[in-house]
């Protein structure tokens, strides 16, 4: 579970640190541009070591994926050597919350299908014809 935390926190997070989150910000609404002040504000105060150091590059260079994918491993580590974090973060991130491991399969003509693990995927199946 800290991998999936550390991977939608560094989700939410990443939009309001470009330029991009600045617009984002007020299209996606205001409960979810106010849980990503929180969150950078929560991750700088309760982050230590080697997860602030890839805070902070993740914050000079919000676009790098080495970036992101330096802050989800440190912090998935973070959150497995202090679970009362962990919590507190899944308090912090409503999607989490209601993250459910259920599969969603799809059906398609000609029994062609698709399967979806996870929350908020999106799939289409694409049949052409011999």
């Amino acid at each position: 579970m800290s991998v999936e935390l550390a991977t939608a926190a560094v989700g939410f997070l990443v939009p309001y640190l470009t330029e991009a989150g600045k617009e984002a910000a007020k299209t996606i609404g205001k409960e979810t541009a106010g849980t990503g002040i929180k969150l950078l504000g929560w991750l700088r105060d309760k982050v230590t070591g080697r997860t602030k150091e890839a805070l902070e590059d993740l914050e000079k260079q919000p676009d790098s994926a080495d970036n992101q994918a330096d802050l989800r491993k440190q912090l998935a580590k973070l959150l497995e050597q202090q679970p009362d974090l962990a919590e507190q973060l899944r308090l912090l991130l409503p999607d989490v919350q209601s993250h459910d491991s259920s599969i969603h399969q799809s059906v398609g003509a000609g029994a062609h299908a698709i399967q979806n693990v996870g929350n908020q995927n999106t799939a289409s199946i694409t049949v052409s014809k011999p």
